[in-house]
């Protein structure tokens, strides 16, 4: 006689067999599961970390930005009260990059 194990759709000769066989199945099975929730752990602690830095880099941005902020105004001040007490303020730029772009910065700025 034959015995067929529902869980891994064989035949066996021997109930012990079948037995050893299910066993062998079950084993497996929970090594499967365990290493797919290992991995899932592992993904979703990666993907934490990842959360973390950005949310960091993203603070410290917002620091800067403040900042800078901050800075704008304090300048757009002494300069509107540069002007007002002697009527105008020169400024020569050289066109490297850095003075290009605050060139344009100042220029497109002017009235905000």
């Amino acid at each position: 006689m034959k015995i067929l194990s529902e869980k891994t759709n064989k035949e066996y000769a021997s109930v012990e067999e079948c037995l050893a066989a299910e066993e062998a199945f079950d084993r497996m099975v929970a090594e499967k599961k365990a290493a797919a929730e290992k991995a899932l752990a592992e993904r979703k602690a990666k993907q934490e970390a990842v959360a973390n830095e950005r949310k960091a880099a993203a603070e410290k941005i917002e620091v800067a930005r403040q900042a800078m902020v901050d800075a704008t105004k304090h300048y757009r001040e002494l300069m509107s009260e540069f002007c007002q007490k002697f009527g105008s303020y020169h400024r020569t730029y050289r066109f490297d990059n850095k003075d290009a772009l605050n060139f344009l910065d100042d220029f497109f700025n002017i009235w905000f």
